[in-house]
């Protein structure tokens, strides 16, 4: 009998993984996001939300994001931006109460309510 040479397997190619490419960062460019801001503003990411929950900083939110130019923050700050300032000044008359007449009065004319609980 004739000896039988094994049969020769045939070699896989190796899997191809694919990887996905993502976008490159911009860093230096005109958009920043809420880190880059804080460092061209030298102020905290904190201040950065603050202002923005607040409406004074230049901003616009893409989905979830939020996203700034460079140049309408630099021109923000060159108007004067007062980046300290996170909520608006105090005038003396939020601290005062109102006496019973006035609420009497403001409740006649509508200009308050009592709020009912359910």
């Amino acid at each position: 009998m004739a000896e039988r040479k094994p049969a020769a397997r045939k070699k896989r190619a190796p899997l191809q993984t694919a990887f996905i490419k993502l976008a490159p960062q911009v860093k230096n460019g005109d958009i920043l996001d809420v880190d880059e801001a804080a460092v061209l503003l030298k102020v905290s990411r904190r201040t950065v939300y603050n202002r923005v929950k607040a409406g004074t900083i230049p901003h616009a939110r893409v989905g979830r994001k939020i996203l700034f130019s460079r140049a309408k923050l630099s021109q923000w700050v060159a108007d004067g931006a007062d980046l300290a300032q996170t909520q608006p000044a105090k005038s003396d008359n939020d601290n005062a109460q109102l006496s019973l007449d006035q609420l009497t009065g403001m409740l006649n004319t509508g200009q308050a309510r009592i709020a009912s609980k359910r």
